[in-house]
């Protein structure tokens, strides 16, 4: 049973009760990520994320894992464009000395000094790996084309040049500016007892700020026209990254949108997959996705080639993509891609730690929580003409922002 809460602090508590399990989730989200920081800041959500785990007044690092681990709990946290969660799993008898913890890092954080500079040296390392790897290469350079002029092109590690400009007083200031009691939801998902969840949480993060003083332009830019970029590492494939600008989140097309990237390039049996990959043979790896956000959106194709394969990869995406605008889309395949879809959100909804993090990510994003049964129906709710609506958003090649990293010929 999922219910939302506002307390007397104005943090908003989503608690999702399941009967059947053991164990409890227990996420504290906020809405701040890389779309909220000015160019000189960038990078500095993500920083702050792993320096909460460095110390609080009443705990060092070691204490705050010692104590998760020694229970047999799991902990980690993951900063996005717009949001940032911290979270730990562990069993339901132990909820109370986790949220401990979880709220001791939020309330209390330090930035000692000394971790402060190690963890630049971490966080740069980070960064240099993103750099080595040809998919997080490809997928950045796409974001800031697609995103030009936006906060939303912000890379989520930052730069090596702003990570090294971080102060203790900065990360202080940017935090307790950011995260107000106002943009801070508590998702719990699990084993818990619904009054001993409430009354935990009714008296924390009272030292943090009410609301958030400063306002976040979330701009849409100009939508960019469509190109080719190639960059050349010491690599021996091929790695594509195309996409184009969507919808935001709220929009009704989402949806259908998402059952449409199934079909195009879903799963094994999806047309990018047959086609590029097991009838020509062209790529290991072939797959389209979306990414939806409160103000704007995604859809992306990636594939892995032979680099002296690209040119026919790029035309056999190219094929497919002027296939599905021309071509009806027959009803088997329709409702193969819809019944994936529905598969792959319940077999989501049977883990206490996706469940945790779904409702809480809806509830920044929408401002309410989008129940499973209201998501099946909007899914059972998709018709053939939804799809041949929504398809002429990605179907003209030429609008695609395209990027090759490649390996010197």
């Amino acid at each position: 049973m999922l219910e939302v809460i506002t307390l007397d602090s104005g943090v908003r508590l989503a608690l999702n009760s399941m009967d059947s399990v053991r164990s409890v989730s227990i996420g504290i989200w906020c809405n701040n990520g890389s779309v909220n920081e000015k160019d000189e800041e960038q990078g500095i959500s993500h920083f702050i994320e792993h320096m909460l785990f460095k110390g609080t007044k009443d705990r060092d690092h070691f204490q705050i894992v010692n104590e998760i681990d020694k229970l047999g709990g799991q902990m980690n946290a993951f900063t996005s464009k717009e949001c940032t969660c911290f979270y730990v799993k562990c069993l339901d008898e132990h909820f109370r000395t986790t949220a401990d913890v979880l709220s001791d890092m939020i309330c209390n954080p330090t930035f000692p000094a000394d971790e402060l500079e190690k963890e630049k040296g971490v966080v740069i390392e980070e960064i240099n790996m993103n750099a080595d790897d040809p998919d997080d290469v490809a997928f950045d350079i796409l974001e800031d084309n697609v995103y030009r002029g936006m906060g939303m092109s912000h890379p989520v590690l930052g730069t090596k040049e702003t990570v090294s400009s971080f102060t203790h007083d900065k990360l202080n200031e940017y935090y307790f500016d950011h995260y107000t009691r106002d943009e801070i939801i508590v998702s719990v998902a699990g084993s818990f007892n619904k009054d001993e969840v409430i009354d935990y949480f009714k008296d924390k993060f009272y030292n943090l700020k009410v609301r958030r003083d400063i306002e976040t332009d979330k701009n849409v830019s100009e939508l960019s026209d469509g190109g080719y970029i190639e960059v050349n590492k010491e690599i021996e494939q091929a790695h594509i990254a195309m996409g184009i600008r969507l919808f935001p989140a709220s929009d009704s097309r989402r949806y259908p949108m998402m059952l449409l990237c199934n079909l195009l390039g879903g799963g094994m049996s999806s047309r990018l997959m047959q086609n590029v990959r097991v009838k020509k043979g062209l790529a290991y790896s072939v797959y389209s996705m979306t990414g939806f956000y409160s103000h704007t959106g995604l859809f992306v194709i990636s594939a892995g080639v032979a680099k002296d394969k690209v040119d026919e990869a790029l035309e056999a995406i190219k094929d497919e993509l002027d296939r599905l605008k021309g071509d009806d889309i027959s009803i088997e395949e329709f409702q193969s891609s819809k019944e994936q879809l529905k598969s792959s959100f319940i077999f989501g909804q049977e883990s206490v730690q996706n469940l945790m993090i779904y409702n809480g990510r809806n509830l920044l994003t929408h401002g309410r929580c989008i129940t499973p049964s209201e998501v099946l129906q909007l899914l059972d709710d998709i018709s053939l003409d939804d799809i041949n609506e929504v398809k002429k958003e990605i179907c003209d090649y030429d609008r695609f922002n395209i990027i090759n990293v490649t390996g010197n010929n």
